[in-house]
């Protein structure tokens, strides 16, 4: 239940309420695509709780006439898999569950523990759940005919089973990918309806493997997800520290080596991260890391429960990520449903994109020169001609920061300079929809526990800055304008601004596809402005306190009522201030200039001051003939975070609480295939963890873990 409420003052509050915790969701994912009749089929199942995580479960499965068939019970993940060997399409199918406070008895034999309602799988194993308090789950509607696509690893072997109620000696094609490539293409005929085929796993790379079936036309039956696991193939780490223990503040000194399983110098980008496992230890254990980023994420749809959880070092995963794999990763092939258009597509790189098109038909222009100049780290120069659509499509290189700064030169096909428009596209991010659902969620103790270390850390610094004379002040805001000639002689001749909207605010809002100022001022600032456009197609600006006549001042200088229509089309980059004057003073001087025949002459009337960085008014703050100057956006520029260096051990006036102890992202190891790393603990004692990642220059990736521990100083 969702209660919303909102307050006089328009505030509003939402609190979503689980009415029952107890609900479960128990999904069914009959191996590749669904169970067919007569053929033995695996079935995977996803038991989710009330908030859409896994919940443990157990129970059996059963038939219409109650006889047990087999039982089920999941990971911690709440997935797992059981055997249906007699598909029957004629019979319904159901799960039981077990009550979570239930338990087994047993005593004495098999035949004296059977209590009351007990009933006999088929593998001869008693079951003592009674029926009454058990909930009846329905499982997926059995098909009359179909295929049904198998795999499974034995020892070192990948095999995998075609089977078809209807095919049966006919020829079928197998086609085995990773990742979008192909590696193998396997035509064979089915052999009464059933065929079995085997891959050596090292044959394979590393990750999610897609075996699809295809009959003789090349037409998808069929497809299961399998994931590969080669620990053998990746980045070999080996961590060591200088010592096993360490005290508070004391210096750590880290050895990182790269080599691949013959023991090779292996070429590797880095990342280091230490953190203190009491605070941060179980975000640790549940985070993503490049393992299950890389041979995960990047291949399933949806969030993955605990990524980390199917590469804990040391464990066998395998059933779990199978499990995963038969559940997460299950696809049926239906052939009713058009293909989904794939709205947002890939992006390889930065990109500059639009189209030209004349200055007044606005018909687009085949075979415009255009020449773009970039100024970012490294300034390039780059040319290029508008194809038939009258579009182009400049690659950039990589850039990092805010805004990328650009220009565009237009030309005709004789490299005339034309004043074509320019429109950039407009590059939409997808939709951000925020899971209302995740406000169910109880208080995480890992939230909790960061939150309440940060009250902890905040109250020590606080405290230590007070007892050192020193006053904490709340946000203090200060606000100030240069004075420019023009400002001065504005201010003077028409009053003080009543709003203000910095250059740099209108160029931080215009976007790829503004047209100008005015453009960027109607669909930013509609509370500060009011922008309309007249009969005659022409934008104009008002203010919005009244209804009296608005004109315009650029750079001090009147605007004459024939060049309004330039206005809209000044370059916001060009622009410095926009300042609004309601009941300007001298206002009927100010009408006089830019209409100097008028007969009637208001006194009362607004004034709009536009401030450009050429300050020569309107027409110093237009751009050369065929020239377009604007901003892209780039990657977000990398960041460099403090670690403090305790030279001196017993300087303990000065707190420090790290959780983060430290954290290096760009790590390389040298020639030999070695890296160092040295940093100073925290003040926080217990067990510390040292994660390495590393990616090689062949896309090889690697993992690495390694534990010491802090005791309390001899200085403390």
């Amino acid at each position: 239940m969702t209660l919303q409420m909102q307050t006089k003052n328009l505030n509003s509050y939402s609190k979503t309420i689980a009415l029952d915790e107890d609900r479960l969701d128990l999904q069914f994912f009959p191996e590749s695509g669904e169970m067919v009749h007569g053929l033995p089929t695996k079935v995977a199942f996803k038991a989710l709780d009330y908030n859409g995580k896994g919940k443990v479960v157990e129970g059996e499965i059963i038939n219409q006439r109650g006889e047990v068939i087999t039982i089920f019970k999941s990971n911690q993940l709440g997935m797992g898999s059981f055997i249906m060997t007699k598909a029957d399409s004629s019979m319904s199918w159901y799960a039981r569950v077990k009550p979570a406070e239930s338990r087994e008895q047993r005593a004495g034999g098999i035949e004296q523990g059977a209590e009351k309602g007990d009933r006999k799988t088929e593998k001869g194993e008693w079951s003592s759940m009674p029926y009454a308090p058990c909930p009846l789950l329905p499982l997926p509607k059995i098909a009359r005919s179909g295929n049904i696509l198998s795999v499974s690893r034995i020892s070192d072997e990948i095999r995998f089973k075609a089977s078809s109620s209807y095919l049966k000696n006919d020829s079928i094609h197998i086609r085995v990918s990773c990742r979008g490539a192909v590696y193998y293409e396997i035509n064979e005929c089915l052999k009464n309806g059933t065929r079995t085929f085997s891959l050596l796993s090292d044959k394979l790379p590393e990750g999610i493997i897609a075996f699809t079936l295809m009959d003789q036309e090349l037409h998808p039956l069929a497809e299961r997800l399998y994931f590969n696991e080669r620990p053998e193939s990746r980045i070999n780490i080996k961590l060591s520290t200088d010592k096993g223990i360490y005290s508070q503040r004391e210096m750590t000194k880290l050895g990182i080596e790269t080599t691949d399983k013959e023991g090779k110098v292996v070429d590797a980008s880095l990342s280091l991260l230490v953190l203190n496992m009491d605070q941060l230890g179980k975000m640790q254990r549940t985070r993503q890391n490049i393992l299950s980023c890389f041979l995960l994420s990047s291949d399933l749809k949806g969030e993955i429960e605990n990524p980390a959880f199917y590469f804990s070092q040391g464990q066998d995963r395998h059933d779990d990520l199978d499990a995963l794999m038969l559940t997460q990763g299950w696809r049926k092939y239906n052939y009713t449903k058009a293909p989904e258009k794939m709205r947002f597509l890939p992006e390889p790189k930065l990109t500059v994109s639009g189209s030209v098109s004349g200055a007044i038909f606005q018909k687009t222009k085949k075979g415009a020169e255009l020449t773009m100049m970039t100024f970012g780290k490294s300034r390039s120069f780059l040319k290029q001609k508008t194809d038939s659509l009258g579009r182009f499509y400049f690659g950039l290189d990589d850039e990092y920061g805010q805004n990328l700064n650009v220009l565009i030169q237009s030309a005709n096909k004789k490299g005339e300079k034309k004043d074509y428009t320019i429109k950039l596209d407009k590059k939409e991010s997808p939709p951000f929809t925020f899971n209302h659902a995740r406000s169910i969620e109880k208080p995480d103790s890992v939230v909790r526990t960061i939150v309440e270390k940060n009250i902890e850390r905040k109250n020590v610094v606080d405290a230590l800055r007070l007892s050192s004379g020193t006053i904490l002040l709340d946000e203090v805001v200060v606000e100030g304008t240069q004075m420019t000639p023009a400002k001065k002689k504005v201010t003077e001749e028409y009053g003080q601004p009543k709003i203000v909207i910095s250059g740099k605010s209108i160029q931080e809002k215009e976007e790829k596809w503004s047209f100008g100022l005015y453009s960027v001022l109607l669909y930013n600032f509609p509370d500060k402005v009011e922008i309309r456009r007249a009969s005659n197609g022409v934008l104009y600006a008002r203010v919005k306190t009244n209804d009296e006549m608005t004109l315009v001042v650029i750079d001090g200088i009147p605007v004459s009522y024939w060049d309004y229509p330039s206005i809209p089309s000044i370059p916001p980059s060009e622009v410095k201030s926009f300042e609004v004057l309601p009941y300007a003073k001298n206002f009927s001087k100010l009408y006089m200039e830019v209409f100097p025949r008028a007969i009637y002459v208001p006194s009362l009337g607004n004034v709009i001051a536009i401030y450009t960085y050429g300050a020569k008014g309107i027409y110093g703050a237009h751009q050369a003939t065929g020239i377009m100057k604007t901003t892209v956006p780039v990657f977000s520029a990398s960041r460099e975070f403090y670690a403090p260096k305790h030279d001196n051990p017993y300087d303990w006036v000065s707190p420090d609480l790290r959780a983060l102890v430290h954290w290096a992202p760009n790590l390389k190891v040298d020639s030999t295939g070695r890296a160092t790393a040295a940093y100073y603990n925290a003040d926080n004692t217990g067990e510390m963890k040292v994660v390495v990642e590393a990616i090689s220059d062949k896309g090889e990736i690697g993992y690495r873990e390694l534990d010491y521990k802090v005791v309390k100083g001899n200085g403390h």
